[in-house]
């Protein structure tokens, strides 16, 4: 089993959650720990249960999960402004390790964006990723950016994925190449400036 997500495994995610969960309405907002939360969601015909763990995790679960007694403070505030919302996008930010789940639309609309390395994160923001609540604050000291409430979440910031060379230019790199070398060599260096 494997114990954190890669790029891959989010955008795989994604489609799956896209094609089974969106247009559902968040019926409610559990935790199970201090970084581990539940969204139950559904339509007339089905139910679904999504999990997020911060740093961990994406999925949905049919398992039935403990839930604490008492909601955290995190999950009450996300009750609050995702309850009978419906799920309209599911989107990885970039290439980076980060999904910005987005409930309701235009100015009614609310992001939940869950952070997939290092210690992770959850933040829940308005329509204009001002956020409204966050899991973990933390100062990002190299980006000179503050995760707090209030504060702006940097979308912006998310790298971007690079564009395929064409064919043309594949074909001019390999043939530049020195002889005898690695395909997989010039590649690699070539594909690392991008």
């Amino acid at each position: 089993m494997k114990s954190r997500f890669s790029t891959v495994d989010i955008r795989a995610v994604i489609a799956e959650l896209r094609s089974s969960l969106l247009g559902m309405r968040v019926n409610n907002v559990y935790d199970v720990d201090n970084k581990t939360y539940l969204i139950r969601l559904q339509k007339p015909d089905c139910k679904a249960t999504l999990l997020l763990e911060s740093g961990i995790r994406i999925h949905t679960t049919e398992f039935e999960w403990p839930k604490n007694m008492m909601p955290s403070g995190f999950a009450m505030k996300c009750r609050k402004h995702l309850k009978s919302r419906r799920l309209v996008n599911v989107k990885q930010l970039g290439i980076d390790r980060i999904v910005d789940f987005q409930f309701g639309s235009d100015e009614a609309a609310y992001h939940l964006i869950i952070e997939l390395y290092d210690r992770g994160n959850i933040v829940l923001t308005d329509y204009e990723y001002l956020i409204l609540n966050i899991l973990r604050f933390r100062t990002d000291e190299a980006d000179d950016v503050k995760f707090a409430v209030r504060e702006r979440y940097p979308v912006d910031n998310a790298k971007a994925s690079a564009p395929l060379p064409t064919l043309e230019r594949l074909t001019e790199i390999i043939s530049a190449a020195p002889k005898g070398e690695q395909i997989k060599r010039i590649l690699n260096h070539y594909l690392r400036k991008c």
